[in-house]
């Protein structure tokens, strides 16, 4: 297609500016870092290696096809194969990883401002295929607004095809909206207003407005409409899986956020209990309208015979896999026998469609991922006051959450755009502040520990002073 293509020269552009471009002084990734992008960028180039013929039939799975080149070659030499079974959709689906890729690699070398900054443009982008549901959904069947796409008539899809799509990135952007919801209300409050219970109640009238000063007031009802226009925006793709997985977003958010309130719980225990009550508010209130608003999968009753054929093709080709790319063709020799009149052109679960293409290694990288995802989340997770770019980097990791639940039964990070705002949103969350950032924050602590702990020195006093001028 042609906005995938543009997507890879884009992609291909940024690496050429990253690569350029003068290297930082702290290696924004570990090692291990570095070692698994760099798996996930040959992986697919590896299958693209020749292998003589005879080499090639004794691999995994290849037998069948093997048998069917000998029968039609007449004779002829075969000479030599790439591992993959169609070397030009491995070659294809490769160039689909570099826009992720580039994304990821161009946004890690940024300092937490820039990146804050690229979250606001994720969330306008987000609220606006929000808005645009929205407006779909009311203009009905036959709306302009639908920019042509007649399979989804009955629910919202952005400019997306498929409603479940646009769901995967409303999902992603609701905890982020959440996030910056959360770090805004009553952010920046004077230190003097969160003290002992004696200070709360010296606190005078005029200070008890600044609290709500206007830049504060505006950035907190900013990212409150933004995140119920992405929350109704959601409800009205009418997807099961989308609906759910808000449901699980708005309790994890709640959980992580409702005690700390603009970074320090500014409103102490009234204001937890009142997120509290507000987040179980919604969740109650998304119960009756995933039981009678959303729309069942047309594809549900078959998906667990998908989930079969393909568990059966990945023990054909495990542990190399048939080829990135290859799933739609391959599954034409495991089609079930009682699921007729469909192709099926995804597995409906990226975990078993990458098992096929890529074997053991597919295995590695999602356990590998999964460990740093968890370790990442012990660095989150610290005491201390949480800045605004901590709460991003939370609802980062609470949409990554919800988008590998989502990946179970669907394909959302085969979509190019999700894939990309997916891979953006672990820069995020993977992302460790420069030295110089961690050394004004621990020179900060520190300042501050030496002035509590550290005794007054004492002053000689004048001679013209030692005297009391009251006592003569």
């Amino acid at each position: 297609p042609l906005s995938l293509l543009v997507m890879e020269l884009a992609a291909l552009a940024l690496l050429v500016w990253r690569f350029w471009s003068p290297p930082t002084v702290e290696q924004p990734l570990s090692r291990s870092g570095w070692i698994f992008l760099a798996l996930l960028f040959l992986l697919p180039l590896a299958q693209l290696l020749p292998a003589p013929f005879g080499l090639w039939a004794d691999l995994p799975g290849r037998a069948f096809y093997a048998e069917a080149l000998r029968q039609t070659s007449e004779g002829a030499d075969l000479g030599w194969r790439a591992i993959s079974l169609i070397p030009t959709e491995t070659e294809s689906a490769w160039l689909a990883l570099l826009p992720p890729l580039a994304v990821f690699l161009a946004a890690i070398h940024l300092t937490s401002q820039p990146l804050l900054r690229l979250v606001l443009v994720f969330l306008g982008i987000a609220t606006a295929e929000a808005l645009l549901g929205l407006i779909q959904y009311g203009d009905g069947s036959d709306s302009v607004f639908r920019l042509g796409n007649t399979l989804m008539g009955d629910s919202a899809s952005g400019t997306y095809i498929n409603r479940n799509h646009l769901a995967g990135l409303l999902e992603m952007a609701l905890p982020m909206g959440l996030a910056l919801l959360a770090a805004t209300v009553g952010h920046g409050r004077p230190s003097h207003a969160s003290g002992s219970r004696g200070g709360r109640r010296g606190r005078t009238f005029r200070q008890w407005l600044a609290r709500f000063s206007v830049a504060r007031l505006n950035q907190a009802a900013l990212f409150g409409a933004a995140t119920i226009a992405i929350l109704l925006g959601l409800i009205f793709t009418r997807s099961r899986a989308g609906v759910s997985l808000a449901m699980l977003g708005i309790l994890l958010c709640t959980l992580t956020f409702s005690y700390r309130l603009g970074g320090r719980n500014v409103y102490g225990l009234m204001g937890t209990f009142t997120a509290v009550g507000v987040g179980l508010a919604g969740l109650i209130g998304l119960a009756p309208v995933w039981s009678r608003f959303t729309l069942q999968d047309p594809i549900e009753d078959g998906r667990w015979k998908i989930f079969d054929a393909t568990t059966q093709a990945i023990g054909e080709f495990f542990p190399l896999g048939s080829g990135a790319g290859t799933f739609v063709d391959v599954m034409r020799r495991f089609h079930p026998a009682d699921f007729p009149g469909v192709t099926i052109n995804r597995a409906h679960n990226d975990y078993l469609e990458w098992l096929l293409e890529f074997g053991l290694m597919a295995a590695v990288l999602v356990v590998v991922w999964l460990l740093f995802y968890v370790r990442q989340w012990g660095r989150v997770w610290k005491q201390g006051e949480w800045t605004p770019f901590r709460f991003a980097q939370a609802g980062a990791g609470i949409a990554l959450f919800l988008m590998m639940l989502h990946t179970l039964v669907d394909f959302n990070l085969r979509i190019p755009a999700n894939a990309v705002f997916a891979a953006f949103l672990a820069t995020v969350f993977l992302h460790h502040p420069p030295d110089e950032e961690r050394r004004r924050s621990s020179r900060g602590r520190e300042t501050v520990g030496e002035s509590e702990s550290k005794p007054l020195s004492e002053q000689p006093i004048p001679p013209e002073n030692q005297a009391n001028p009251f006592a003569e």
